[in-house]
C-alpha cells in the first residue's frame, strides 16, 4: 500500500471517528432536551419580565451539526417587542471536539421595536415568589423550626461553566415609531466571564456610522464607542419624551459606564455635528447647531433615583461653558458660567437674515444658577457683563436718519411707518417732555442710562418674579423691546429672544441713547393700531406731546405693556383706584429720582385722568 493512500485512509478514518464522535455527542442534545430549554426560557422572560415569548420551527439536524430555529417572537400584553427570524445555531461539533469551545449562531433578520423594548422592566417581585416557592420545594423544614438545605448529588457538569465562545450575526431592524434603521450586527459573548463586544453598522440609507460595545455583565463595566452615527432615527423617542424633533444630525462619543452597588458612573466624551431640531419654544423653525460636545462624568443612583454632574466641559459651536447640576426628586439645582464668549461668535448660531453683514466687537461672560429642595421656593440669580461691545460695521447707519418700517396688523397686512420729518406725526426727541420721557423711562427701564442695551440686574430679578409669582415678566429693556418692534416676528421662543438680546447690545452700541428713545417714543404701540407719541397723546387726550401734563405722562407709560388689554380704560371712561396707586408710584420715583419737582408731584398726584370725548 502506498504512503499517498494510508495517508488519505487515515484522513478519511479520522473523518469517519469525528463525525460519529460529533452525531454521538449531537445525540446528547435531544429534541426533548432542547424544548425544554427553550420552556426554560419562556419561563423566565414571563416570571421576570411579564413577557410573552414564542419559539417557532425549532429543529435539529445531524448533517451538517445545527439546531434551528423558524421565529423567536417576544411580545409583551399583545404588543410585539423583538422577533428574530431563520436562525441557525451551527458548528456544534466545536463545543464537544474542540479545545476552544465556540458555538456559531445567526439570524437572518431580526426586528426590535425600539419605545416599546425601553419600557419594559424587570419585575423582582415575580422573581422573589419563583424563587421563594423554588427553595421551599428543594429545602425542608426540621423540628425545631430549621431548615435544612438538600445538597444535590451526582450534579453533572454544565456546559454553560465551561470557556464557550458565543458568536451571533444578524441583519438587523431596530423600528423608532414611524422610522425604520437598518443595522448589520456582530455580537461575541464569552461564558463563564459574561464578557463581550457588539458591534453595530448602519446599512442602507445615507447612514455610515458605527457603534461598538465591549462589556462585562459580572463587573458591571462597559465602554461605548460611537462614530458618525445618525441620530435623526431616535427622533420618534424624543418627540414623544420632549415634543423635540430631530432631523439631522450625527454623533461620535466615547463613554466609560461602571455600576456598583446601584450607583452607576458614566465618564462621557460626545460630540454632536450639524444637529437640526424643532421644538415650537425654541424657535418658530428648525434650528441647526454645528457642533456641540459634553465632556464630564454623569453619576446615577438607581436607589436614590437621582442624576448628577460638576463641572463637565460643554463647548458650543467653540464658545465654551463649565456645567454643574443634580436632578432628583426632592432637590433640582444647576449652575453654568461661560468663559469670555465674543460677540461676533454668538451670531454664528442665529443664521438668521436679520443678521445679514453682522460685525461686532466685545465679549460677554455669563453666570447663572438654580436652586430649589423640596417645596421651598427655588434661589435663582444670573449674572452678566459685557466687555467693550463695539459696532465694526455700517449695517444700521440707517437709523440715525430718516428711516421706514413695516409694523404687521392684526389681519395680516402690513403698515409702514416713516420715522422722521417726512412723517407729519413724528416727533423729535426735543418736543417731548422730560416728564413723559422719564414716566417711561421708569416704567419700562429704569437703568437705561447705564446699561448696554441689556439689564442683566433686571433680568435677574424678572426670572426670579415670575418663579416666585408663577407669573410671566418680560425684564425687556426699552433697547430690547425696541429691537423686538424694528427688526423681529411676536414669536415667544427662546431664540426670538436671544436674537432680540444681540440686536439690543449692537443698536445701542450704535446709536445713542437720545436717538434709541426718539425711535421707541415714536413707533411704540400706545393703543391697538396706535402707534407714535403723537397719535397717543391725541387719541386718549386730545393733545400735542408737549401739552401733557405728569399725570398723563404716566397714564401713558402704564399701558405700553398691553396697550390692547388695557384699552378699555379709555373705552369705558373708568381708570380703577389700584391703577391710580400704580401711577403715584411712578410720579414718586420721578420725584424722589429728581425728573419731578415736588410742587409738580403734589399737583398731579390731586389730578384724575381726563380722557378726550370720543368723536360723534
Amino acid at each position: 500500500m502506498s504512503r499517498k493512500l494510508i495517508k488519505r485512509t487515515a484522513v478519511l478514518i479520522f473523518l469517519i471517528v469525528s463525525a460519529l464522535l460529533t452525531v454521538s455527542a449531537i445525540g446528547k442534545i435531544s429534541k426533548e432536551k432542547i424544548d425544554s430549554a427553550s420552556l426554560k426560557a419562556v419561563s423566565f422572560m414571563k416570571t421576570n419580565y411579564n413577557a410573552d415569548t414564542a419559539v417557532s420551527g425549532l429543529d435539529i439536524s445531524f448533517f451538517p451539526p445545527e439546531i434551528s430555529i423558524k421565529k423567536v417572537q417576544i411580545s409583551r400584553n399583545g404588543k410585539e417587542l423583538a422577533a428574530l427570524e431563520k436562525c441557525s445555531i451551527g458548528e456544534l461539533h466545536k463545543l464537544f471536539l474542540s479545545e476552544e469551545k465556540k458555538l456559531k449562531i445567526n439570524c437572518k433578520n431580526s426586528r426590535i421595536y425600539a419605545p416599546a423594548l425601553l419600557s419594559m422592566r424587570h419585575d423582582p417581585d415575580n422573581s422573589a415568589v419563583k424563587n421563594e416557592d423554588t427553595a421551599d420545594k428543594e429545602n425542608s423544614s426540621n423540628a425545631d423550626g430549621s431548615v435544612s438545605v438538600k445538597k444535590e448529588k451526582n450534579r453533572k457538569p454544565n456546559l454553560l461553566n465551561t470557556a464557550v465562545s458565543v458568536y451571533f450575526t444578524s441583519d438587523s431592524e431596530i423600528v423608532l415609531g414611524s422610522i425604520t434603521r437598518s443595522f448589520k450586527t456582530e455580537l461575541t459573548f464569552s461564558l463563564p466571564q459574561s464578557k463581550g463586544a457588539l458591534h453595530v453598522s448602519e446599512s442602507g440609507g445615507s447612514g455610515s456610522g458605527t457603534a461598538e460595545i465591549h462589556f462585562s455583565l459580572k463587573e458591571k463595566t462597559a465602554s461605548v464607542r460611537l462614530d458618525s452615527m445618525d441620530i435623526a432615527g431616535i427622533s420618534e423617542i424624543l418627540k414623544h419624551k420632549t415634543a423635540v424633533e430631530i432631523s439631522n444630525g450625527t454623533i461620535s462619543s466615547f463613554s466609560e459606564i461602571s455600576e456598583k452597588e446601584g450607583k452607576i458612573l458614566l465618564e462621557n466624551d460626545i460630540m454632536v455635528n450639524d444637529l437640526t431640531f424643532f421644538h415650537p419654544l425654541i424657535d418658530s423653525k428648525p434650528f441647526t447647531i454645528p457642533l456641540f460636545r459634553f465632556k464630564g462624568a454623569l453619576n446615577l443612583d438607581k436607589n436614590e433615583k437621582y442624576i448628577s454632574t460638576k463641572e463637565a466641559d460643554i463647548s458650543l459651536s467653540g464658545m465654551h461653558a463649565v456645567f454643574s447640576g443634580t436632578y432628583s426628586k426632592d432637590m433640582k439645582e444647576f449652575s453654568i458660567k461661560t468663559d469670555s464668549v465674543k460677540l461676533n461668535k454668538l451670531e454664528t448660531l442665529i443664521h438668521d437674515e436679520t443678521f445679514k453683514g453682522y460685525l461686532f466687537g466685545g465679549t460677554l461672560e455669563l453666570f447663572a444658577e438654580y436652586y430649589r429642595k423640596g417645596d421651598e421656593e427655588p434661589a435663582f440669580s444670573i449674572v452678566g457683563n459685557l466687555v467693550e461691545p463695539k459696532q465694526l460695521s455700517d449695517r444700521m447707519d440707517y437709523l440715525k436718519s430718516t428711516f421706514e418700517y413695516a409694523v404687521a396688523n392684526k389681519d395680516g397686512t402690513k403698515k409702514h411707518i416713516v420715522v422722521g420729518e417726512r412723517n407729519p406725526n413724528f416727533t423729535p426727541i426735543a418736543l417731548i417732555p422730560d416728564h413723559l420721557i422719564w414716566a417711561v423711562i421708569v416704567s419700562e427701564d429704569a437703568g437705561f442710562f447705564i446699561h448696554k442695551g441689556v439689564d442683566f440686574q433686571e433680568l435677574d430679578a424678572a426670572v426670579k418674579d415670575n418663579i416666585k409669582k408663577h407669573k410671566m415678566r418680560g425684564g425687556s429693556t426699552i433697547t430690547q423691546q425696541l429691537a423686538k418692534n424694528l427688526f423681529l416676528s411676536r414669536d415667544k421662543t427662546l431664540m426670538r429672544k436671544f436674537r432680540e438680546v444681540l440686536l439690543s447690545i449692537e443698536l445701542d452700541a450704535t446709536l445713542s441713547k437720545e436717538r434709541l428713545l426718539e425711535i421707541y417714543l415714536n413707533i411704540v404701540e400706545w393703543a391697538p393700531g396706535v402707534f407714535g407719541i403723537a397719535r397717543a397723546a391725541e387719541h386718549y387726550f386730545g393733545k400735542q406731546p408737549f401739552e401733557l401734563t405728569p399725570l398723563e405722562s404716566a397714564y401713558l407709560a402704564s399701558v405700553i405693556p398691553g396697550p390692547a388689554k388695557y384699552h378699555y380704560q379709555f373705552l369705558t371712561k373708568n381708570v380703577s383706584e389700584n391703577w391710580y396707586k400704580s401711577l403715584y408710584r411712578i410720579l414718586n420715583i420721578m420725584n424722589e429720582t429728581g425728573h419731578l419737582s415736588t410742587a409738580e408731584y403734589l399737583k398731579a398726584v390731586r389730578q384724575t385722568v381726563v380722557f378726550r370725548e370720543p368723536e360723534e
